[in-house]
């Protein structure tokens, strides 16, 4: 997608919703270090612990709702199923019935799904081992009296949101769907290395899919009774695009328990050392899945021409793993860069946070973001940030000068060489300035507790619930159940039709790349640890 695609969005606005719930929280100036762990005095004392426990389904008794996901464990690190891993925990935790409907995966163990998971029957993505694609091959999934909720909430990226549609239309259940990936840039991800080079597979492929992935996705969003989208650039986009029922702008929640804990070890002293590099150099990181969209080869190219020549002891520390990791680290090798790029492979959530707080900045190039959890981790965290203003999930966390810098990207090859010396200059500036990084990160870590606690994000979606269920009553919808079995039958076939077909074409796509090695399993959290 063109950067005028999504339009810049400069002085942020916030909705009504955003600007309440954020309003409801305020802070104190933090105590202590701004990287060791941030503690400013919190007001949740004086709120409702959890914003759901408002909420009530039928005379009164608990909510039942639908989680419709990609994921039913946590195979990997990936920032949609740690929020839906938060929502479930939260929706449970005041006494409602969460249930988790998902495709089957056939490495996962019962400890690793949450009691009561429905497990759709599946076929494996290839390109991202860890990835499987739900399908309505099994009859049970055709019973519609088998399924009873109160709202159907759908965070998902593939045609599961049919089955959430189904759902509404036979049984009346509202659903909200959310916008978790930027579809114009997923593509590229299954594309064989040497086709992605080649320009004119992009442009044909941008024609060919594009505006009908859009039209698609439009229709599909306009048969729910609300999208949640992660950005205010992204809420722009949809609605010019023709999504006509309401749009919520919720940031994702970055969880306390995991952020907050006291710094830990410095996990990259051993990293260094191993390799004979001085630990008291800059420690530049960069973290996420290592795919294409993610740009990390762009950052690799920055550090090794704008950054590495002008300060002999910098080192660029990648965190994550995913199908582009080989390419990166011959990539690295290449550019003559390979002993100071360092590839940790994926580490444990809980262990994050000590990469961000004992780095000296965080970098992030990627233009696919919808929001960019993982850059939301290092604001929280006051890690001083440089990144690309992307008119989506970046630009809308980062206030250039105030909370981090945010540049051009540039367009075409020579903007893209300019952008990419104003980023690696960026970077040493922060290295050569720690007062001036300080001021960044400390203003980055209340930013990013004014708009992403978890408080704040539940009491947002808490809203999101209540005006999808009066949207769905409005509506007047009546349920098919209650007509003739043939139009059921009709209607069924219609949606489980489109949702098996395009299935089907996303796994057969995915063998034109698949992945070198199976991901390790066990790193990640369970969905109730």
């Amino acid at each position: 997608m063109t950067m005028d695609a999504i339009r810049p969005l400069g002085e942020h606005r916030i909705d009504r919703a955003q600007h309440e719930a954020i309003a409801s929280v305020r802070h104190a100036p933090s105590t202590g270090s701004a990287r060791g762990g941030h503690s400013p005095a919190r007001a949740q004392a004086a709120l409702p612990e959890n914003p759901f426990a408002a909420l009530s389904g039928a005379n009164g008794r608990p909510l039942k709702v639908a989680i419709l996901s990609d994921f039913t464990r946590i195979p990997y690190a990936n920032g949609a199923v740690f929020q839906t891993r938060a929502l479930y925990r939260a929706l449970n935790t005041c006494g409602h019935q969460a249930t988790l409907i998902g495709p089957r995966d056939p490495d996962a163990s019962a400890d690793e799904m949450p009691p009561g998971t429905v497990a759709l029957p599946s076929v494996p993505l290839r390109t991202y081992p860890g990835v499987h694609l739900p399908m309505p091959l099994e009859s049970f999934v055709f019973d519609p009296m088998r399924w009873d909720f109160d709202i159907c909430f759908a965070q998902t990226t593939t045609l599961l949101v049919e089955f959430g549609i189904w759902l509404r239309k036979m049984r009346g259940i509202p659903l909200l769907c959310v916008n978790t990936t930027h579809l114009a840039a997923a593509y590229d991800v299954l594309l064989p290395e040497r086709v992605s080079r080649i320009g004119a597979v992009h442009t044909v492929l941008h024609k060919t899919l594009r505006a009908p992935m859009e039209r698609l996705f439009v229709d599909l969003y306009n048969q729910g009774d609300g999208l949640v989208v992660l950005s205010e650039g992204l809420r722009d986009y949809w609605r010019e695009r023709g999504v006509a029922v309401p749009i919520h702008v919720i940031p994702r929640m970055v969880p306390e328990d995991v952020f907050d804990r006291p710094l830990g070890p410095d996990p990259y002293a051993p990293l260094l050392e191993e390799r004979g590099l001085d630990v008291r150099g800059p420690r530049f990181v960069c973290a996420g899945r290592h795919t294409r969209e993610k740009s990390q080869h762009r950052l690799i190219r920055i550090f090794a021409e704008h950054i590495a020549p002008h300060h002999p002891q910098a080192t660029l520390t990648l965190v994550g793993d995913g199908p582009d990791s080989a390419a990166y680290a011959a990539l690295a090798r290449e550019l003559g860069v390979a002993r100071r790029v360092i590839m940790t492979g994926e580490v444990p959530y809980s262990r994050i946070s000590d990469y961000y707080r004992h780095a000296t900045a965080f970098l992030h190039a990627s233009l696919s973001e919808t929001f960019g959890n993982v850059l939301s981790e290092a604001l929280w965290c006051g890690t001083p940030t440089v990144a690309f203003a992307d008119g989506m999930g970046v630009s809308s966390q980062i206030q250039s000068g105030y909370n981090g810098l945010l540049l051009d990207p540039g367009r075409g090859a020579l903007a893209e060489d300019r952008a990419n010396a104003a980023f690696g200059n960026a970077a040493l500036a922060l290295a050569r300035d720690p007062q001036a990084a300080a001021r960044l990160g400390s203003a980055a870590a209340q930013r990013a507790r004014e708009r992403s606690s978890p408080i704040v994000v539940q009491r947002m979606l808490a809203n999101a619930f209540v005006n999808a269920r009066e949207h769905a009553r409005e509506a007047g919808i009546r349920p098919l159940v209650e007509g003739p079995k043939a139009l059921q039958w009709l209607e069924t076939f219609r949606h489980f039709r489109s949702w098996v077909g395009f299935t089907g074409g996303l796994f057969a796509f995915g063998h034109l790349r698949p992945a070198a090695a199976p991901r390790p399993k066990g790193i990640q959290p369970s969905f109730c640890a």
